[in-house]
């Protein structure tokens, strides 16, 4: 948990709103991959966007799954952000409100 969301040095993926909220839950994840230009990031978050879209395209997928995370993390007022270096990799950083919901011990429902 963070008390505030910082992107510093990474590009905000979307314009909706992040909700005001006293502390956020922060989920990053990096890999050391291909990596992307500065100039595709924005591209990527698109419903069925890949970045190489021709028949000898060396990676598979179908251009859904980061397109599903930033509607997911509008829909719960959170933020995403990117950054990424041909040759080095990339970091994707999301953060959700901490919408202090009690936590239920094991067998009872939160109430």
């Amino acid at each position: 948990r963070v008390a505030h969301v910082q992107w510093p040095g990474m590009q905000r993926i979307g314009d909706a709103p992040l909700l005001e909220s006293r502390s956020y839950l922060e989920i990053g994840v990096t890999d050391t991959g291909i990596g992307m230009a500065e100039a595709d990031l924005g591209r990527l978050f698109r419903p069925f966007a890949q970045l190489e879209s021709g028949l000898s395209r060396k990676y598979e997928g179908s251009g859904l799954g980061l397109a599903l995370v930033k509607q997911l993390v509008e829909l719960h007022g959170g933020a995403l952000a990117v950054r990424s270096k041909p040759g080095e990799g990339t970091s994707v950083k999301v953060w959700l409100p901490d919408r202090d919901a009690p936590i239920a011990p094991p067998g009872q429902a939160a109430g």
